[in-house]
């Protein structure tokens, strides 16, 4: 104990940083080094590309389930081979999860920035959700900064950037839609407007005028239902409905859970106060309650419950009996998949830990007293009286 308080906070950081190099460059290697295999959820992503390039229906290829406004964003992958289009892809996400955890790093004390990057990153780029997302090449990754510039300027009272930034998430994939109540909690009519509707104005250009858009509302009720992730595949949805379907529990009782879920976030938005409490921790609620309550549930979305647990602990200054509630959760998260079989059990599966990870930092917040309170000073103030 004597040895750990002698290292600087800045070596402490570096070392950190060194550890989580040392498990995020295996990953990437695994990803791009020697012969390039484009991941099952990238090839989608290219086929709407190119066709739209071609005029055909962006949605030919059914396992493209995204607006129509994703394609255009997406023309830049319908050029090149397609190794070297992926390999682009990967460094992109990689880019983009980097750019997540300096955002997350920079919310945090000076002394600390280098030890919140290294275990933003150590989670990001190289734990079990990392090695499982990147090979993948799903549009999941590009949206973790995006994610926490939200969370940030809604907590800094910047509703219109966060609006804006949302509004264009949304255009390229749905999966921070639950954010939007965050600002409707908070009675923020205004920022919601200015950007809300000029983002539905292009969503309803592109359904007319992207081919095969018109397909769209057909796409959007099979996401809902789940896509894919049915029956043998239920084994990759990390809701609950899909862990008891991967798991042969009673679908009832997941549905009770579910239910469960949902009324124990609304028994806390009301007991807090809908405008009174933290942007931050009311964002990451909301999120985990539809990855846990929803109909689909997948590895790549829990980098941004990893992203988003990490901020919130950084920009309320959580006392160490506080924050350390969220250790077992993110631990299942940012942890290499090896080392998890080794401490769990060989014969564990990931869908069950995943699952486990979401109720653990769901439970974290919902027991989280900081999570009452909006404004900075008194957050600070209630956080030294919990200390």
């Amino acid at each position: 104990m004597n040895l750990l308080s002698r290292v600087s906070p800045r070596t402490g950081g570096v070392l950190l940083i060194a550890v989580a190099l040392l498990f995020a460059g295996p990953e990437l290697y695994d990803v791009l080094g020697g012969w390039i295999v484009p991941g099952m959820d990238f090839l989608p992503l290219r086929n709407a590309a190119t066709g739209l390039l071609d005029g055909v229906s962006v949605f030919a290829d059914p396992l493209f389930v995204y607006p129509p406004t994703a394609a255009v964003a997406l023309l830049p992958t319908a050029f090149g081979s397609v190794g070297a289009a992926f390999a682009g892809w990967v460094v992109a996400g990689a880019a983009a999860l980097l750019l997540a955890a300096l955002l997350i790093a920079r919310a945090a004390p000076r002394p600390h920035r280098l030890a919140i990057f290294a275990v933003a990153t150590m989670g990001l780029l190289g734990g079990v959700i990392a090695a499982r997302s990147l090979f993948l090449g799903n549009l999941s990754e590009l949206l973790v900064p995006i994610a926490v510039g939200v969370l940030l300027c809604f907590h800094r009272g910047r509703w219109v950037l966060g609006c804006a930034l949302l509004a264009a998430s949304l255009l390229i994939k749905p999966l921070l839609a639950p954010l939007l109540l965050v600002p409707i909690l908070h009675r923020r009519w205004s920022a919601l407007l200015r950007t809300m509707v000029p983002a539905g104005g292009l969503l309803v250009l592109s359904v007319l005028l992207v081919p095969g858009g018109l397909d769209f509302p057909h796409v959007l009720r099979y996401v809902v239902s789940g896509t894919n992730l049915h029956g043998t595949n239920s084994i990759n949805n990390l809701s609950l409905r899909g862990w008891a379907e991967g798991q042969g529990a009673p679908h009832t009782a997941a549905v009770v859970a579910s239910a469960l879920v949902v009324v124990a976030v609304l028994w806390r938005v009301w007991r807090g106060g809908g405008s009174r409490l933290s942007p931050v921790w009311l964002g990451n609620v909301l999120l985990l309650m539809t990855f846990l309550a929803g109909g689909i549930s997948e590895v790549h979305f829990l980098l941004s419950a990893y992203a988003g647990i990490m901020l919130f602990v950084v920009v309320h200054r959580l006392p160490s009996r506080i924050w350390v509630r969220f250790l077992p959760g993110l631990f299942l998260l940012a942890a290499p998949g090896p080392y998890l079989t080794l401490i769990l059990g060989r014969h564990t599966d990931g869908q069950s830990w995943l699952v486990a990870a979401e109720l653990l930092l769901f439970a974290a917040l919902l027991a989280t007293p900081v999570g009452g309170v909006r404004p900075a000073v008194r957050v600070r103030r209630a956080v030294a009286v919990a200390a």
